[in-house]
């Protein structure tokens, strides 16, 4: 049996009702499109409402969250890089005082314990960019190395344990809180980068001046079990609780790319960070990085040995000891004066300006001053004008990042710091070496001959410094003319 279909109705034959015939069908049709694009609208306007609140909670250079992580980060950085700022006092403890076994190794603490958090940071600053694993979490294995450091080395009675605890372990310690929290820190700063970089470092320096004054005083009077233990109880308590404010800026979603977010991926060129969108060709491949690393070097090289020299030099003019503590305060003040003001000037005006500056003064100061230095004044002359403007070269080091790209820049500061390092390491046995050559004119020579050598090779240093600075100085301003031709012609 075969069963009957449904009938189908001619739907041609029926009247066609349509918007335009029936008034009320058409007012509904209106309506109902324009009130869901209107709930849309709302929708949207309450995401990015939420968004901007959120934002404006974690803006970046001005918002109270972003001052809460910056703190915390100086007085992590502070309290636990600061013993290694002051290692001279232990150095002198160790050979001089107590003379431990094996006091003659005593230098390699300081060199560890210094050395590595320079010369380590492009690996860790690698780990932090290519692995998962947030910077922080480094932040907190490297408080707890340090403070393991500190206290193991309250318990070594030879110099070679110490040089694996308070060199080894506590320069890994140091190395694994420093980089990682420069990285969160530049999350949160932006256009006022080279400020607080600038102030970070001239803190660091004051805390170091105050951390050797603290050591030395509790090494006399309490030994080096009290002063280790005591370091390691500060270390432990204040920088671990800074630990818990130490985050990254957090970022939401899509609505969250403000002005300030397209600052970050694209700093401006002419205060060292970049307008447009990052160059195709990578820092590596490109002349200005590898001018900023020989400058640096050369820098590195010259840099710290006035601030080791000039209390000996002060000493054989014939003032007292006392004088030549006072000339090396002088020098630290003007170092912190010197970073504060180069990396507020650097969100401001060409990098390649200011260390050209930095350097052509540093070389001035040093074959003018302290070249003719016969008295008290011309050495405390030096040692303000030196320390005040060779210091702010480091204060620079995170716009010469941002001027190739932001993803860029902390790699490229990682660079500079190692280079920074290796200088440093390298200009003791310099040092020495051209020391030798002046002593051994004889009693009677005066102290400008017996520092003539190292005089010299500081000087010379800083001149090749600011030649090759001038060169990418040069090279801008010609890049910057050749631009705003073009796009005169094109207009």
């Amino acid at each position: 049996m075969v069963k009957e279909s449904a009938p189908v109705h001619d739907t041609t034959s029926l009247p066609q009702i349509s918007a335009s015939s029936d008034p009320a069908l058409k007012m509904k049709t209106e309506t109902e499109p324009n009130k869901a694009a209107h709930d849309t609208t709302i929708a949207i306007d309450n995401d990015h409402l939420s968004l901007g609140q959120a934002d404006s909670r974690y803006a970046t250079d001005s918002s109270w969250a972003a001052y809460r992580v910056y703190i915390a980060i100086l007085f992590s950085e502070a309290l636990l890089f600061g013993i290694s700022l002051s290692f001279g006092v232990f150095q002198d403890y160790y050979s001089n005082q107590v003379s431990l076994p094996n006091h003659q190794l005593a230098s390699w603490i300081g060199v560890l314990s210094s050395g590595i958090p320079y010369l380590g940071t492009p690996f860790i600053t690698y780990l932090c960019e290519a692995i998962s694993i947030k910077p922080h979490y480094y932040i907190i294995l490297g408080w707890a190395l340090t403070v393991i450091g500190l206290l193991s080395s309250a318990f070594c009675h030879d110099v070679k344990p110490l040089i694996a605890t308070q060199g080894l372990l506590y320069g890994i310690g140091v190395l694994l809180v420093e980089m990682p929290s420069l990285i969160i820190m530049n999350t949160w700063f932006v256009k006022r980068r080279g400020l607080f970089f600038g102030l970070l470092c001239g803190v660091l320096d004051l805390f170091g001046v105050a951390r050797g004054f603290l050591a030395s005083s509790m090494l006399n009077k309490h030994g080096l079990r009290i002063t280790l233990l005591t370091m390691a109880a500060i270390a432990f308590v204040i920088p671990g609780i800074c630990l818990f404010f130490i985050r990254e800026r957090p970022v939401y979603g899509t609505a969250q790319t403000t002005t300030e977010d397209s600052h970050v991926s694209a700093p401006s060129t002419q205060q060292g960070v970049a307008t447009e969108l990052p160059p195709a060709n990578r820092y590596y491949q490109r002349p200005t990085f590898y001018l900023f690393l020989i400058a640096n070097l050369l820098q590195a090289l010259a840099f710290y040995l006035p601030f080791i020299y000039l209390p000996s030099y002060t000493t054989i003019l014939g003032y007292s000891t006392s004088k030549g503590a006072m000339v090396l305060a002088v020098a630290n003040i003007a170092q912190i004066v010197g970073e504060i003001s180069f990396g507020r000037l650097s969100d401001k005006f060409s990098v390649h300006m200011l260390a050209t500056i930095s350097a052509t003064v540093a070389c001035g100061s040093t074959f003018i001053l302290w070249s003719l230095a016969d008295s008290l004044a011309y050495v405390i002359a030096f040692a303000f004008v030196f320390g005040a403007f060779a210091s702010g070269f480091i204060a620079l080091w995170p716009r010469m990042g941002t001027m190739f790209a932001e993803r860029d820049a902390n790699m490229i500061y990682s660079f500079l710091s190692c280079g920074r390092g290796l200088g440093v390491i390298v200009s003791g046995p310099i040092s020495s070496s051209l020391l030798k050559v002046g002593r051994s004119r004889g009693n009677d020579s005066t102290p400008a001959q017996t520092f003539k050598a190292l005089i010299v090779f500081v000087g010379s240093c800083m001149a090749a410094g600011a030649f090759i600075t001038c060169i990418g100085w040069v090279s801008s301003i010609h890049k910057s003319l050749k631009k705003s031709r073009g796009k005169v012609e094109d207009v």
